[in-house]
């Protein structure tokens, strides 16, 4: 589960301790300057997705990062990028600023001294350590506090897959989670080496997770009505066919695969909701099926049943089980 925090649960007289000391304890530990308490709000979700930890955060009125006594502390050395979803924020390290929108994308390293903006920004910030990602220090210096998704393709794709990750991967299983690490990591690695004009070493970890990324933005994306193999081929800089060829490979046909795994998310659901709860038709509607027909028909013959009847008996079955508890009782120890 992720770890959730949100200062305004906090009195006022506590806030600026407070969330001082919640960034003194996160894998690179950053100092917070705010000039009003009145101001100040932030809220993060975080967790980890193996040597990968993801920050989310929202917040305003007030000012972040590592100055030379934070950098001389002993630790991991770590890259750190931000992806910028709501708001602006200005970036500084060594004599470089950025000013960041949404769909930016901002490196910048634990090992040097920093400095960024929170006023009404969100944005998901990503901790690699830089033995994880592999790459000269040369190569992954060469984009720090700017910019880098600007000037290469690459970088747009690596802006919308960070922009899926940190809002929707912080709520899958821990299983998935783990998935998401290496495809993670060989995209970042090709961003780094492609932005300092490495392309051979860029290539190869980019064509090796290409697949599983394509299946991962595809479970991040099932409940989305518009979901489609001209969607999944644009988003990462791939022709359809070239597309349909990747997932394939992975024995998966889109329109089946999608079919399946959508039914058997609207059955969890209509296992779990009782009769008059919800309708049937918000229950497709939610899972990505915009025909309440076409959805019955589908159901049927995946499940034997109506989504009516299967809501009624797996109704009736836990209603069956409670009684019998009930009736027999607990056993005697």
């Amino acid at each position: 589960m992720p770890a959730t925090f949100d200062l305004d649960t906090v009195p006022k007289s506590l806030r600026h301790a407070t969330l001082r000391d919640l960034m003194a304890h996160i894998p690179v530990p950053i100092d917070v300057h705010t000039s009003s308490i009145d101001r100040l709000h932030v809220s993060t979700v975080s967790d980890f997705f193996g040597r990968i930890f993801l920050v989310s955060c929202n917040g305003r009125g007030a000012v972040v990062g590592r100055d030379e006594s934070l950098v001389r502390v002993d630790h991991a050395r770590t890259m750190m990028l931000s992806v910028v979803t709501a708001g602006t924020s200005h970036l500084q390290q060594g004599a470089t600023v950025s000013d960041l929108r949404r769909g930016d994308v901002v490196a910048y390293s634990s090992n040097r001294p920093y400095r960024a903006t929170f006023d009404d920004v969100s944005k998901h910030t990503y901790m690699v350590d830089y033995e994880a990602l592999g790459l000269p220090d040369q190569v992954l210096h060469a984009q720090l506090a700017r910019r880098i998704n600007a000037g290469h393709p690459l970088g747009i794709i690596v802006a919308r897959y960070l922009t899926d990750l940190g809002s929707h991967a912080v709520y899958l299983s821990d299983p998935e989670r783990a998935a998401l690490e290496q495809p993670t990591l060989d995209l970042l690695r090709a961003l780094f080496a492609a932005t300092a004009g490495d392309d051979t070493r860029a290539r190869e970890p980019l064509h090796a997770s290409l697949g599983m990324r394509m299946i991962e933005y595809v479970k991040m994306h099932l409940t989305d009505p518009d979901l489609s193999i001209a969607m999944v081929a644009h988003e990462h800089g791939i022709s359809e066919r070239y597309a349909y060829l990747i997932l394939s490979r992975s024995g998966i046909t889109l329109a089946d695969w999608v079919r399946t795994h959508r039914l058997a998310g609207a059955a969890r659901e209509l296992t779990r909701a009782a009769e008059g709860e919800e309708t049937i038709a918000d229950v497709a509607y939610r899972w990505g099926f915009t025909d309440h027909a076409s959805f019955t028909r589908a159901f049927r013959r995946t499940y034997g049943l109506s989504p009516r009847d299967y809501r009624r008996t797996n109704a009736q079955h836990q209603a069956e089980q409670a009684d019998g508890i009930l009736l027999n009782g607990p056993r005697p120890g």
